[in-house]
């Protein structure tokens, strides 16, 4: 370990970013070639996204409504295509190589701005830059690679502005918090609990005037595409249209349920003549849902800790061979633990307050909307830069007792 920390961990930060984003980037590459060799890309499908994008541009007939999901990386998809005048989707996926790659040296950053030192922050890059999780879904048409690296982006301009006063920069770090909204729309009410932690550490004047200037510009671009919504279609609609179908498709513990429920969906939304009407069906199903938790509470309140217990759970459900999720199992229950006693070093150290914000924020999320591990990737840089903490911590002891 002495030879690693010499030439890797100990080097110029600039060299080692540009070699480790290099190796992210080579890795996430092969196993882009590899996933499209073996065909898995037809085998896993392509969210709506890329069809979306295909209507934009013309190349496909025109959606009867295109606000179902946030448009960010719909147009990003339809910028690529545009610019290199083809419908094939390779040039977006080598963008995703890049983009996850980014991520490596972007890791680091965060990880010394939040006081990781900077062997720890660049351990946890190395981390990111092999996690299976975010090279499983570089090569797959989902936002993970653009939403994980605009996360990474808004934590270190947010972590820059933290303790400067209120002012233009801050509000810019909104705007860039809500087109990352407007990517995945799951982070879109962070502010409410960075509000709450903020509140604890600092006071409500000074929590108040910060979220305040970083709300203006995070409701920006909503406000924008909510507006160019209600132009074309006479209705609001502040990020996508699904909220509420995607409330009900994932309130069940059981898993026969979850995989029959969609169909069944589909089937009672087409007898009530809602097939066509997506705000309207998303209400329809937000109102279920509402109703069945106020019909049967304490049947609700089961599933809603059981879905943030599963949110936290370290292996993947089927289609994966027992290999894979046995494996995957493993894996992260080490970066689990590790993150556990990485955290309990840090706990009292208010800068991570914007983080534990954001833990509790998507566990509670998702224990409400439907989960997926792929709904927790946007946690493992933070993840890994806990366990990377706890490992080098575990390193020092080691060395003092030697």
């Amino acid at each position: 370990m002495d030879a690693v920390e010499a030439s890797v961990l100990s080097t110029d930060a600039r060299r080692f970013d540009a070699r480790a984003f290099a190796f992210a980037l080579v890795l996430r590459l092969a196993f882009t070639g590899a996933f499209l060799f073996k065909g898995l890309d037809a085998a896993y499908g392509r969210d709506l996204y890329y069809n979306l994008a295909l209507s934009w541009l013309g190349w496909a007939p025109a959606f009867a409504f295109d606000a179902t999901h946030p448009p960010l990386y719909t147009a990003l998809i339809a910028a690529v295509l545009g610019l290199f005048r083809s419908p094939n989707p390779l040039p977006v996926l080598l963008l995703q190589c890049v983009l996850g790659a980014a991520c490596v040296p972007l890791t680091r950053l965060l990880g010394e701005r939040l006081g990781a030192g900077p062997k720890a922050s660049r351990l946890a890059a190395l981390w990111i830059a092999v996690d299976p999780g975010l090279l499983f879904y570089t090569p797959q048409l989902g936002t993970e690679a653009l939403f994980v690296f605009m996360e990474l982006v808004l934590f270190v301009f947010l972590y820059a502005e933290l303790d400067s006063k209120p002012g233009v920069a801050l509000a810019g770090v909104g705007v860039w918090g809500g087109l990352t909204a407007l990517c995945r729309s799951v982070i879109g009410g962070y502010p409410a609990f960075l509000f709450l932690v903020l509140w604890r550490a600092r006071g409500l004047a000074k929590a108040f005037a910060f979220c305040a200037v970083l709300g203006i510009g995070w409701l920006a671009p909503s406000l924008l595409w909510s507006v160019r919504n209600y132009v074309k279609y006479d209705r609001v609609v502040p990020v996508a249209a699904v909220m509420g179908w995607n409330m009900w498709e994932g309130f069940s513990l059981d898993r026969e349920v979850i995989r029959q429920r969609p169909y069944e969906m589909g089937e009672e939304a087409k007898a009530l003549g809602l097939m066509e009407d997506p705000i309207a069906r998303g209400d329809h199903f937000a109102k279920k849902t509402t109703s069945f938790i106020k019909g049967n509470p304490g049947q609700a309140l089961k599933i809603i800790v059981g879905k943030a217990l599963l949110f936290w759970r370290p292996m993947p459900y089927d289609p994966h061979s027992r290999i894979i999720r046995g494996a995957l199992g493993i894996y992260f229950s080490i970066l689990f633990v590790l993150a556990v006693y990485g955290a309990r070093l840090v706990w009292s150290q208010s800068v991570w307050s914007p983080v534990w914000a954001l833990f509790a924020y998507l566990t509670a999320l998702h224990s409400i909307f439907f989960t997926s591990l792929r709904y927790r990737l946007p946690l493992e840089p933070f993840l890994c830069i806990l366990a990377s903490i706890a490992i080098m911590k575990l390193m020092a002891d080691r060395s003092e007792h030697a």
